[in-house]
């Protein structure tokens, strides 16, 4: 079986340049990178993870839970978290979790958790109680929209303030009668996501509404996804209701709208204008393009990998937990222009 000494002496480098190539280190020439690829092509090299994973005590891969690798934002997410981690030679093992409690706990504290150094987990359904016994001991950096008090590091989304600016955005376009589109609960002041919680969405755009009392909201309850968007809005519309905007909470619920509005033969944005809520790529090539509140995911998920790492081998007692939120961009397209 060829070793490491076998793959440099083959590309003409040292050791040391050697691993720095197959650990994924970025400050190594692309000359050495190729020859040293080629040379462990060559030789059918393979790292034995299992004694590096002895000799330091770490794995070099990481977890990522997530809902559904199937919804945009998630898949972009992960796609973002696999970039940052290679970036710094690290794998990453990536599960989805369909927001059910249970395998959001199980993924923590299960054969999984022994794999990897550590896990940036999506949670939902999870109270932060729940979610701090089962990583025991297990390096974990969660991405949640509900949990406030926890002791674990924790990466959230602008939702209040990116709500807010989108629902202003739609004001200063003269909208008045504004669809709020993925709400769970039509009970004023109060809209739930999958898994329940308060949507801080909902409370920022309400805050926008709040400041002008001839503009309407009007709550559209749906699932997370483009499909049940689509079907949410079409019956709203056939029911008689009447909106010159949308706020959609995510921008595939916006597609999902675009795609009602073409059904119903109504024209974006001259009649009635949208606004998503994520920043994926998707939406910029709809028809039309999409107006979106970014939250600039590849450096959510750089934070993310960053804060996992630097947790792995600490403790909440010498390295107290942190939380970051991004800033937002309001990205103005054809679709509420």
């Amino acid at each position: 079986m060829a070793t490491l000494a076998d793959v440099a002496k083959e590309a003409g480098v040292s050791v040391m340049s050697a691993s720095n190539v197959l650990r994924g280190k970025p400050s190594v020439s692309d000359s050495i990178r190729e020859r040293v690829l080629a040379a462990a092509a060559k030789l059918d090299y393979r790292a034995n993870m299992a004694a590096k994973s002895l000799r330091s005590g770490r794995t070099g891969m990481i977890g990522l839970s997530v809902p559904k690798l199937e919804m945009p934002f998630h898949a972009a997410f992960a796609s973002a978290v696999t970039t940052a981690a290679e970036a710094r030679g690290i794998r990453v093992v990536a599960q989805q979790t369909h927001s059910d409690p249970t395998a959001e706990l199980e993924i923590l504290r299960g054969a999984t958790a022994s794999l990897v150094d550590g896990t940036i987990a999506c949670t939902i359904g999870s109270s932060a109680a729940d979610i701090e016994n089962a990583s025991r001991g297990h390096a974990v950096v969660l991405f949640d929209e509900q949990i406030q008090r926890t002791r674990l590091d924790i990466i959230s989304c602008p939702n209040q303030a990116g709500a807010r600016a989108a629902g202003e955005h739609l004001i200063a376009k003269g909208c008045r009668r504004i669809a709020v589109l993925g709400t769970h609960d039509t009970t004023p002041g109060l809209a739930r996501i999958p898994g329940g919680g308060n949507d801080q969405r909902w409370v920022g755009i309400n805050g926008a509404a709040a400041d002008h009392p001839h503009v309407r909201l009007i709550p559209v309850p749906c699932d997370w996804d483009a499909e049940s968007a689509r079907t949410a809005l079409v019956s709203a519309l056939a029911t008689g209701a009447r909106m010159d905007g949308v706020f959609a909470l995510t921008d595939s619920i916006a597609l999902g709208a675009l795609r009602a509005l073409a059904d119903r033969g109504l024209r974006c944005p001259q009649e009635v204008r949208v606004i998503g809520f994520d920043g994926i790529r998707e939406g910029e090539i709809a028809v039309p393009s999409l107006s979106t509140i970014s939250i600039g995911i590849p450096t959510l998920a750089q934070t993310a990998v960053e804060m996992l790492l630097s947790r792995i081998g600490t403790s909440l007692d010498t390295l107290p937990g942190r939380r970051f939120t991004p800033s937002y961009t309001l990205i103005e397209r054809e679709s509420s222009r």
